[in-house]
């Protein structure tokens, strides 16, 4: 993503890499507002009426998604506000409650049948498509936090993640504390094709030429499976390197599901 900062530092702004006409084939305003606090010293904020140009309700609540995955604090008291535009895909942190004047942001380009499809595509998925592992949502909200914010669990000295209630024994784990790393190891990885992607990217997945994921483990030990972001020009390696962002990963129920999905970290 593009980030502009003012030099009074009270304005500080962000688009996708595509520029303020298209966030990509994942993102949103509220994936970039994240993307912009965790680049920024962590502070507190309101939300103001941030969410109301969101194009789909969370599934989880934006104040919970900003404090389980970054370390900004929301207080109706603050004296910073996060702020979205409602036609362009762009978002501010400034110190005033008022829409602040948007700037203008380029990007790389993109093909605006790519845009719109995926877009009427989105839209289809969230009304709602076959679930090839469905979650209810008592159940994506029990370990949201956890997953968002990397929390592990400790069982008997063993770090688990992502989040569980029982171990292998059928013991109640306690509640997830430990912070794992923020980068992690990609140990194998696969692309499924468009055919072989589970149903709930079956609409998307044909589009995108098939679904990245990998395998990665933390330095901390545990390991997980994340799909890739921004993997169209890079191909993954064993021993290399991924980040976390917080991305769109499928509708259901009315709601857009958020999750974290790796990032190849340049060698």
């Amino acid at each position: 993503m593009l980030v502009q900062s003012f030099p009074d530092e009270d304005h500080h702004f962000a688009s996708s890499k595509y520029g303020q006409d298209w966030a990509g084939p994942d993102g949103d305003r509220l994936t970039l507002a994240l993307s912009l606090m965790k680049q920024l010293p962590a502070k507190n904020i309101q939300l103001g009426r941030f969410s109301e140009n969101l194009e789909f309700v969370s599934s989880v609540d934006v104040q919970e998604m900003i404090e389980a995955s970054t370390d900004w604090i929301v207080d109706d008291k603050a004296s910073y506000y996060l702020h979205s535009h409602a036609d362009k895909y762009l978002v501010a942190i400034t110190t005033s409650l008022n829409e602040p004047t948007w700037p203008e942001f380029g990007g790389i380009e993109f093909s605006p049948d790519l845009k719109n499809e995926l877009k009427a595509l989105w839209a289809t998925e969230v009304v709602g498509v076959s679930q090839g592992a469905y979650v209810s949502q008592a159940q994506h909200l029990i370990a949201s936090s956890a997953r968002l914010g990397l929390l592990a669990q400790n069982d008997n000295g063993r770090l688990v993640w992502p989040p569980r209630q029982l171990n292998s024994r059928g013991d109640r784990i306690a509640s997830a504390t430990r912070q794992l790393s923020e980068t992690a190891t990609i140990l194998s990885w696969t692309r499924l094709s468009a055919a072989g992607a589970p149903s709930e990217f079956s609409g998307r997945a044909p589009v995108l030429d098939g679904v990245s994921t990998v395998l990665v483990q933390f330095d901390e030990g545990p390991k997980g499976v994340f799909m890739l972001a921004d993997d169209e020009d890079r191909t993954p390696e064993i021993d290399g390197t991924v980040r976390f962002d917080i991305r769109r990963l499928y509708g259901q129920d009315g709601m857009i599901h958020y999750g974290l999905k790796a990032v190849l970290v340049n060698s």
